[in-house]
């Protein structure tokens, strides 16, 4: 492989993590047209289209990804390697990508976010809401809190905490619809979902019984679907902490005969070995937080994902 050829990879790598020529060339302090020259002689050397592109449009072809999947690993780890003969602790620069729940980001993910900013002026943090991870590697994410174990043999996972959860409804739909008592009576009611399982999970006779969700209502927001709850248009699960101010105020009520699951929070990311430096600090200042015996880990136990 030429030189110019190792470049021209370099610089397409570089691009499509940052979403654009526009991008990189802040990233690079490379001009932007030098970017798309190098790109474009890259794509006649394969004889390849990479990315398709114009003034609304930057994405990779399957090529392209294959590509990018291919060598953006091996310039990461060259980028370690380098950091690695440093004398001096290396600066920490770029962006992370973080796919959590949304209250997640409320309780603690946020204020750790800005703390680990102001410390490193040079990275920037984007928080996606999910609960999953089905999207990781289409929306590039480097790091996600999910409620379910990862299945791709590429991610590594830590397991961080479990909470408790319940079933509620509001008043008026369990007057109207009736209560159920055990989950099967669930396929009778109108379900809402803040998330995007397909199956709840509930502890009977010391077996573990899995009901199809076919949620009347959705919203990627657990916040939100216990509010709609509280609307009466049907039965949420979540956890109990969550569930408490409402059922304080009586705008909603516990289900006590349907025993649910308890759920368990991950902590996921992509390759054990090639993990940034920036990323690698920021996850470790998660789990150090999260490890605090007192007010952290009381918090999390006690509040609502």
């Amino acid at each position: 492989m030429k030189a110019k050829d190792m470049t021209n990879i370099y610089w397409f790598c570089q691009s499509v993590e940052s979403g654009g020529f526009a991008a990189a060339s802040i990233n690079t302090k490379v001009s932007a047209p030098t970017l798309s020259r190098a790109v474009a002689q890259l794509e006649e050397t394969l004889g390849e289209k990479l990315i398709h592109r114009n003034a609304k449009q930057f994405q990779l072809t399957k090529a392209g990804d294959i590509y990018y999947q291919k060598f953006s690993s091996l310039y990461k780890q060259l980028d370690t390697e380098w950091e690695k003969l440093s004398d001096k602790q290396p600066k920490l620069v770029g962006d992370i990508h973080v796919s959590c729940p949304e209250t997640f980001a409320e309780i603690f993910l946020q204020q750790t976010a800005i703390e680990f900013m102001e410390q490193n002026p040079g990275v920037n943090i984007h928080i996606l809401f999910s609960s999953d991870i089905d999207h990781f590697f289409d929306d590039q994410i480097d790091l996600a809190i999910v409620t379910r174990p990862a299945q791709a043999p590429n991610l590594v996972q830590r397991r961080l905490f479990n909470i408790d959860l319940s079933l509620a409804a509001a008043p008026s739909y369990l007057d109207k619809k009736g209560t159920p008592v055990t989950p099967e009576d669930l396929l009778k009611h109108h379900l809402l979902m803040g998330n995007t399982m397909q199956f709840w999970e509930f502890k009977q006779q010391n077996k573990i019984i899995r009901i199809p969700v076919k949620p009347k209502y959705s919203i990627n927001s657990l916040r939100l679907c216990i509010q709609a709850a509280c609307s009466g248009i049907g039965i949420c699960m979540a956890p109990k902490a969550a569930l408490q101010p409402y059922l304080e105020r009586g705008e909603l009520l516990l289900l006590p005969e349907i025993q649910c699951e308890s759920g368990i929070v991950y902590m996921v990311w992509a390759d054990q070995k090639l993990v940034p430096a920036r990323l690698a600090a920021f996850r470790n200042m998660i789990l150090e937080r999260l490890d605090q015996p007192a007010d952290l880990l009381s918090l999390f136990s006690n509040n609502a994902l």
